[in-house]
Order: C-alpha cells, then sequence, then structure tokens
C-alpha cells in the first residue's frame, strides 16, 4: 500500500511540473527570463519525481536514496521560497508541489533508514 502512496506522491508531482510546464507556455511571455526559469523549475521538479520513481524501485541504493531525498527537500525549500514571495502558504501550487515534495522525502527517509549499513 505505502508504495502505491510513494509512485503516487510521484506522479503529484510529475502533474505538478506539468502543469508548471503548460502555465510557463501559456501566461508568461515567450521568450522572456521568467519563462526561461520557470521552465528550469519545471524540469527540476519533474528530475525531483523520476528521481523518486527510481528510488522506489530500488530499495537497496542508498546513493539514489540520497539523491532523492535531497532533491525533494530541495524542492520543498524552492516551494517555501515561492510561497514566501505570494504571501501565502494557500496557493493551490504551494499546496500541490509542497505536499508532494514532502511525502517524497518521507518516503525517501523512509528508505534510508530501512536499508542496510
Amino acid at each position: 500500500m505505502l508504495g502505491y502512496l510513494d509512485r503516487g506522491s510521484a506522479v503529484l508531482l510529475l502533474f505538478g511540473a506539468g502543469g508548471h510546464t503548460m502555465g510557463s507556455l501559456t501566461l508568461v511571455p515567450m521568450g522572456s527570463g521568467i519563462q526561461v526559469w520557470a521552465l528550469g523549475s519545471a524540469l527540476c521538479a519533474a528530475l525531483v519525481a523520476a528521481l523518486n520513481f527510481l528510488r522506489a524501485g530500488r530499495p537497496d541504493d542508498r546513493p539514489v536514496i540520497w539523491l532523492a531525498l535531497t532533491g525533494s527537500l530541495g524542492w520543498v525549500i524552492v516551494v517555501g521560497l515561492f510561497a514566501r514571495s505570494l504571501g501565502t502558504v494557500a496557493d493551490f501550487r504551494v499546496v500541490w508541489h509542497g505536499l508532494a515534495a514532502l511525502a517524497l522525502a518521507g518516503f525517501s527517509l523512509r528508505s534510508l533508514l530501512r536499508v542496510q549499513v
């Protein structure tokens, strides 16, 4: 059951990255610096989701677990800074990305604690 929640959290983050990409392409001036950074952030979220898919499928791979954990925690920080720039944590983008990344960080930590030293 937890495996489904783990992968489901990665899917949510991947959908968030897709939404971020669509918003960047449709709502931000084409070719602007803001669009470039927004698309880079979408790529970052997609890579964090992909790392967590990889981690879920390789439960004994400590380097992958560490990468997934640091990527997920890093994304939580970025989302927190975005919330601060908006002045609210209630924005759906903050909630969506924040909850998915926190869940993935938790699953990564759980994986790390289960691996034999």
